[in-house]
């Protein structure tokens, strides 16, 4: 049996369909895909690039920052009391208000040592100081301390007069709290 021409016509068209869909369904479209794809890893390889590029171009800035860090961590580590222990560390704070009392002409009575305080990575010393003064005296005794170098507060102050009739003689009981970086305390 001979082939009609319009079957031969119809095969042809059908043998040309076949070829495209199978040129269109293996060629093409993973070409297109893979070109696609292809895109996508451009833009991604370039926007890490770009953050890249960023992060080279602020490390001058971050190490300034950094010098800035660390003088202010250098500048507040020097506002802490000296010591490895909480003793020593309050002997140091001893020798700062006696020179604090002296400078001021100030006679302390008596000085005791308290117990240390765990505070968020601080270690507080205090100390209570005893002394009688007069007004004046005390202003500058407290003033001194509030702007004295070393990190120091004042939590606790007791003001007595000493005679009613003539209340220039005043007898001071203070608290008086340094801090130490670091220091485990044993209680």
């Amino acid at each position: 049996m001979k082939p009609s021409s319009r079957n031969k016509n119809y095969s042809i068209v059908l043998i040309v369909v076949v070829v495209l869909f199978v040129l269109i369904k293996f060629i093409v479209f993973p070409l297109v895909d893979k070109i696609s794809e292809q895109k996508t890893t451009i833009e991604f390889k370039e926007q890490s690039l770009e953050k890249y590029v960023k992060a080279v171009e602020q490390k001058e800035s971050l190490q300034l920052k950094l010098k800035e860090l660390k003088k202010e961590s250098r500048k507040t580590n020097s506002s802490y009391l000296k010591g490895e222990t909480p003793s020593l560390a309050a002997a140091d704070l001893q020798k700062i208000i006696d020179g604090i009392a002296e400078e001021n002409k100030v006679e302390i009575k008596s000085v005791k040592v308290l117990d240390s305080i765990q505070q968020e990575g601080l270690t507080a010393i205090p100390i209570q100081t005893m002394f009688n003064s007069d007004l004046t005296m005390l202003e500058n005794f407290i003033s001194s301390i509030e702007n004295n170098k070393k990190l120091l507060t004042i939590s606790e102050l007791k003001i007595r007069v000493k005679n009613k009739r003539k209340p220039a003689g005043i007898s001071v009981t203070i608290k008086i709290t340094g801090f130490v970086k670091n220091i485990n305390t044993v209680k």
